[in-house]
């Protein structure tokens, strides 16, 4: 299956497909899970503090995907 993938800040590395805000198409298997997902791009868990799936909040890592589902992934935010 495959899903959209747009990642922001921090999580835009070399290596991984798809450039700051952009969506990227990534095969998955299907049942894949968000941290099936995360595994695929490199990403450790640690690193994405909000996982959006199609604009709705997803709070564990174990969610599963369907096919065309479009995922945003965000890093924590520092400032003040």
């Amino acid at each position: 299956m495959q899903v959209e993938v747009r990642r922001f800040a921090s999580l835009v590395r070399e290596g991984v497909p798809g450039r700051a805000g952009e969506p990227a198409q990534v095969e998955l298997p299907p049942s894949a899970t968000i941290d099936d997902l995360l595994e695929t791009l490199e990403l450790r868990r640690e690193e994405v503090h909000l996982v959006m799936v199609n604009g709705r909040t997803v709070s564990c890592g174990d969610h599963v995907l369907g096919d065309g589902d479009r995922v945003g992934l965000f890093p924590p935010v520092g400032g003040g």
